[in-house]
């Protein structure tokens, strides 16, 4: 998904490529959960992550669209996404006590955090 911001405003402006040796972990997490809130459509789904979606909670697909996760256009494609709710749009996903519930399975993109991809020149770098 694209979006138009300049780097510095979410990072700290520096670039990395898949060779660097970066320190990225999320402080030994805490559970403030910060992460799952407020990501909009922003957590796209590959297929990968609607099979361990599936297989891993045990519901179909359409059954996941009822409350879980959602589609929406993206560049003229239909994506699933990873549903957001309430006044916080926290992630479908959170627990009571703002703990993932499926993380064993949880997406691609959310075992990336907290590295983001940065797309140019047909590449991707990351930034933290």
């Amino acid at each position: 998904m694209k979006r138009e911001v300049c780097i510095e405003q979410i990072s700290d402006g520096k670039l990395y490529t898949a060779n660097d040796m970066v320190k990225a972990d999320c402080g030994d997490c805490k559970g403030c959960s910060a992460c799952c809130r407020g990501m909009g459509s922003s957590i796209v789904l590959d297929p990968l992550d609607i099979y361990r979606l599936t297989e891993g909670i045990g519901a179909g697909f359409e059954e996941l669209l009822l409350d879980k996760i959602e589609l929406n256009v993206v560049d003229g494609i239909i994506l699933p996404n990873l549903k957001m709710s309430g006044g916080e749009e926290a992630c479908s996903f959170l627990n009571e006590e703002g703990r993932c519930s499926i993380h064993p399975i949880r997406p691609g993109i959310c075992r990336l955090f907290p590295l983001g991809r940065y797309y140019e020149n047909h590449g991707f770098r990351y930034f933290l």
